[in-house]
Formats: structure tokens, C-alpha cells, sequence
């Protein structure tokens, strides 16, 4: 019987990964439906040894299963169908990582310069430098610390800081749990959003400068000098800013708006966190 592929099928599959002989195991079984392996290695013409290790390594990757009629095991080709669904999820898991890529990929092309403060006045002196060049009406954005046991304390060092952005005269846009509203309250100076989703932490944003910290028994700070870094970092706190939603007059969240921004928040955030900091110092 001719085989139904042509080399333009191989060529397809080989282009979506798959090797010559998995091409060719793979195309076979849908040519001649269930069938037990030494049928496969008489139709490809490969060694048995090639075919064994060829029907694991696509059973591993989704294209081929099996059945058991008593001891002897019958292999079956995945539905085409199926198999652009593995396709469709592998393009998904890697969206999901871009904006990450694309990071990385920011800290290798652009020169980026990048300080280390350590201690309470360390991180104090880092924060004087974040703000140090601004003019009136520049806008500062921050992602408010979440650690628990320090959070009240974290925030009576960072009203300490109001003053200084207040005599800056400086537009203050913040981020921060709900569960920390208090903390946030009587200090005007301050316009907070309190997302039901989770959000980063720790970092501050203003001009074209990234501070990010580590509050441990010894606080660390990063802070990042670089348009583009700071630019990608603002992008992110204004677009979730917009799909942030206010509670409406009854207290309860808009259905639609709230799923938006979990969707939102889910596909973006995973590349602005404070692990590419470890990478940009390796």
C-alpha cells in the first residue's frame, strides 16, 4: 500500500519540532489507524530499536497513546486536531513568559546602571535618590510592601518619606493589598488603589529610575537607572491603574471589569518582579 505521506508533510511536521522518524511514526499511524509496533517498523522501514524509543518520545509529547488488548500494547495517532491544540497551548505557555523574555532581553541591549543600598539608611538614601532630579508635578508610583510582621513598621518609614515627595510636589499613585488600608489612611498625599487580586510588591517608580527592596532582618535596596526599564515598569501600574476597578455605591465589584483584570493581571505580571534583578546581576 503507498503511504499517504508526502514530503511536504514531513517537512510541516518537522517545522513544529517533531523529528524525521516521528514524522514518519506519527504519519504512519494515521495511515493505518491502531496497530501493534512491528507493524509501524515495517511500514517506516526504521530500526526497531528507533521505533520503541521514537512511540515514547511522542507519546510524551501528545501525538501518540496506546491501548492494551491482553499483554500487547496497540498504538494510535493523536486527531490532528489535538494536535493543534498542543500546538495552540505551547504558543500560550510561551506568552506567557514574553513580557519576562523581553525583560531580559531590555537588560542585555540597553546600558544599564544599577546600585545596591543596604540597611534602613541605606534603603533611606536610595529612596532621596529615586526622587532627587524630579520637578513639580512628576508622577511617582509605588507597589506598597506586604510582608507580615513589618508592615506597620515599613509604613511609618515610608510616612517619614511623604514629606519629602510632598516638598518634591510630586503626583503619588500607589498600589497595596486591602488588607493594609489602614495603614494608608490620613496621609492625603497619597492616591492608593487596593486591588482584590494579587499584585507586586516593593518597588517605586519615578521618572526614569526603578527602586526595588528587600525587607529582611537587613533591608536591601536595587535601584535601577534606565528609561526603558522604567517605562515598562509604568506601562504595567497604568494599565492594571485602568482595570483597577473602585467599589461602586453597593460595595461589590463589577463582575466583567474585576475577570478583565485578573486576566490582565495573570498574563502580565509574571516578567516585572524582583528575580530579574538576580539575572541582571549575574
Amino acid at each position: 500500500m503507498k503511504h499517504i505521506y508526502q514530503k511536504m508533510d514531513l517537512d510541516i511536521l518537522e517545522n513544529i519540532g517533531l523529528t524525521k522518524g516521528e514524522a514518519k511514526v506519527y504519519l504512519t499511524l494515521l495511515e493505518i489507524g491502531t496497530t501493534k509496533v512491528g507493524k509501524v517498523i515495517l511500514k517506516t522501514n526504521l530500526a526497531s530499536s528507533a521505533v520503541h524509543h521514537i512511540l515514547t518520545t511522542l507519546r510524551e509529547k501528545g501525538f501518540v497513546s496506546y491501548i492494551k488488548k491482553g499483554n500487547v500494547k496497540h498504538f494510535q495517532a493523536a486527531p490532528p486536531s489535538h494536535v493543534l491544540h498542543i500546538l495552540e497551548e505551547k504558543r500560550k505557555q510561551f506568552s506567557d513568559i514574553l513580557p519576562e523574555l523581553e525583560l531580559k532581553q531590555k537588560f542585555r541591549q540597553e546600558h544599564t546602571e544599577a546600585e545596591v543600598f543596604e540597611g534602613t539608611k541605606g534603603i533611606l538614601t536610595m529612596l532621596e535618590i529615586l526622587i532627587e532630579d524630579t520637578r513639580k508635578g512628576d508622577h511617582y508610583y509605588f507597589f506598597a510592601t506586604d510582608v507580615q510582621g513589618k508592615n506597620e513598621e515599613v509604613q511609618t518609614f515610608f510616612k517619614r518619606y511623604d514629606a519629602k515627595r510632598k516638598q518634591k510636589k510630586l503626583r503619588v499613585y500607589g498600589f497595596a493589598p486591602k488588607k493594609l488600608e489602614t495603614l494608608f489612611q490620613n496621609r492625603p498625599a497619597l492616591k492608593v488603589k487596593y486591588p482584590l487580586f494579587p499584585i507586586p510588591s516593593d518597588i517605586s517608580i519615578c521618572n526614569n529610575k526603578v527602586a526595588l527592596i528587600a525587607w529582611g532582618e537587613k533591608p536591601i535596596g536595587y535601584l535601577l537607572h534606565s528609561k526603558e526599564i522604567a517605562q515598562v515598569y509604568k506601562n504595567y501600574f497604568e494599565d492594571v491603574w485602568k482595570r483597577t476597578t473602585l467599589l461602586n455605591a453597593s460595595g461589590a465589584w463589577k463582575d466583567k471589569e474585576k475577570r478583565d483584570a485578573l486576566t490582565y493581571v495573570h498574563e502580565q505580571r509574571k516578567g516585572w518582579t524582583k528575580r530579574n534583578i538576580k539575572n541582571f546581576e549575574k
